[in-house]
C-alpha cells in the first residue's frame, strides 16, 4: 500500500453552516472520517496547512503550500490537496512552475457543495483524488468530476455545475473509471534543476482589455510600483488603441520602465500569435512577450514566478516562453524543453 498524505487548505469541501453562511470549519481529519470509501487507505497522513475560503488564498499562501508538498514528497507516495475551486487553479499552477522535478503525483481537489451537506460532489471528488494520487504519474494535477487536469491547464468554466473545470489548450491526462485511473494522456516529466522555487513577485497588474481601453491607464499603472504586466488581448494578439498612444506606452515599459509585459488573448481556446497580423508584429516590436495559449491563471502565476527569479528582460522573456514546468502545447512542433540552469 502506498503511503499517501493529505494536505488541507480549507474550501467549500470543508464549509459548514454558520449564521454568515458556509464557512470554512471542517479539519483534514475529519474530511477522512465523512468518506468510509477512504478507510481502507491506511495510515494517510495529514496536515491542515490552513482553513480558509479559496477567495482569500494569496501568494504567499501558494509559497507556504508549495514548501509543504517539497517536504512531504520527500516521505510520502502520493499527495492530495483539499482546496477551495475559487482559485484552485492559480494555485495548481503555482504548485506546477514551484515544484520541478517532481517524483510523485500532487492531486488538488474540492467540491461545489460542502462535503457535510446533502447530495455532496465531494465524496466521489475525494475518492478519485486518492485514486490518481495513489496510481497516476508524478506531476501537479487537477481532479474532479472523474476528470484529471494538467495543473496549469485547468480553468473553471461554471461556479455551481458539478463538472466544473475543463482543460484548456491541452488533452486531459485521463479519467477515473470503475475505480482506477485511466491514462489518457502522458504529459512530460520535468528532470533536473531546483526542486523547489519558492520565490514569487506579486506585484503584477492584470488588464483586460476593451474597445475603449485608453492609453493613459498604462500611465497609472506605471506610477505605481508594478514590476509586471499581464494583458488579456483580442483575439490572436489584437491590442486596443495601439497606434494611437498604447504602443508609446508599452515600449516605454519595456525601454525606460524595464517591465515585461505579457500578451495572452482573451479567447479561451488557441491563444495569441503575434505573427499573425500586422498588429500582433507591431506589439512584439515594442517588446510584448506572447504568452502563448496560456490561461489567465497560468500566465499571472508564471510572470510572478520569472519575477521572483529575475528581473532581466531577456531572461524573463525565455522563462515565460520556454519553461521547465509547463510543457510546450502539443499542438506545436515537438522539441526538446530548455531547461534551467
Amino acid at each position: 500500500m502506498k503511503k499517501l498524505c493529505l494536505l488541507a487548505t480549507g474550501g467549500t469541501i470543508a464549509c459548514v453552516p454558520s449564521n454568515k453562511g458556509y464557512v470554512p470549519g471542517l479539519s483534514g481529519d475529519e474530511l477522512l472520517r465523512y468518506v468510509p470509501e477512504l478507510a481502507h487507505y491506511e495510515d494517510v497522513a495529514v496536515h491542515q496547512i490552513m482553513n480558509i475560503d479559496s477567495s482569500e488564498m494569496t501568494p504567499t499562501d501558494w509559497q507556504t503550500l508549495a514548501r509543504a508538498c517539497h517536504r512531504a514528497a520527500r516521505t510520502y507516495d502520493g499527495i492530495v490537496v483539499t482546496h477551495g475551486t475559487d482559485t484552485m487553479c492559480y494555485t495548481a499552477a503555482a504548485l506546477s512552475f514551484m515544484l520541478s522535478d517532481l517524483r510523485i503525483p500532487i492531486v488538488l481537489t474540492g467540491a461545489q457543495i460542502p462535503l457535510a451537506a446533502e447530495n455532496s460532489d465531494a465524496p466521489a471528488n475525494l475518492i478519485d483524488a486518492f485514486i490518481v494520487a495513489s496510481q497516476a504519474d508524478p506531476g501537479v494535477q487537477i481532479v474532479f468530476n472523474h476528470k484529471v487536469i494538467h495543473g496549469s491547464r485547468a480553468f473553471k468554466m461554471y461556479s455551481k455545475n458539478w463538472d466544473a473545470y475543463v482543460s484548456r489548450n491541452y488533452p486531459y491526462l485521463g479519467r477515473i473509471d470503475q475505480g482506477r485511473f485511466v491514462r489518457e494522456h502522458q504529459a512530460k516529466i520535468q528532470t533536473g534543476g531546483k526542486p523547489l522555487y519558492s520565490g514569487l513577485d506579486d506585484n503584477v497588474f492584470l488588464l483586460k482589455l476593451s474597445p475603449a481601453t485608453s492609453p493613459a491607464l498604462l500611465d497609472y499603472i506605471g506610477q505605481d510600483d508594478y514590476h509586471g504586466l499581464l494583458i488579456e488581448g483580442f483575439g490572436t494578439g489584437g491590442i486596443s488603441n495601439l497606434n494611437r498612444g498604447m504602443a508609446d506606452g508599452l515600449k516605454r515599459f519595456n525601454e525606460e520602465l524595464k517591465i515585461p509585459v505579457v500578451l495572452i488573448s482573451q479567447c479561451p481556446y488557441d491563444g495569441v500569435n503575434l505573427d499573425v497580423y500586422g498588429i500582433g508584429e507591431q506589439a512584439s516590436s515594442v517588446g510584448v512577450i506572447s504568452g502563448n495559449d496560456m490561461t489567465t491563471e497560468a500566465a499571472l502565476v508564471k510572470l510572478m514566478w520569472a519575477l521572483g527569479q529575475t528581473r532581466d528582460l531577456g531572461e524573463i522573456r525565455r522563462l515565460i516562453e520556454k519553461n521547465v514546468c509547463d510543457e510546450l502545447s502539443p499542438r506545436s512542433e515537438p522539441q526538446d524543453l530548455v531547461l534551467l540552469d
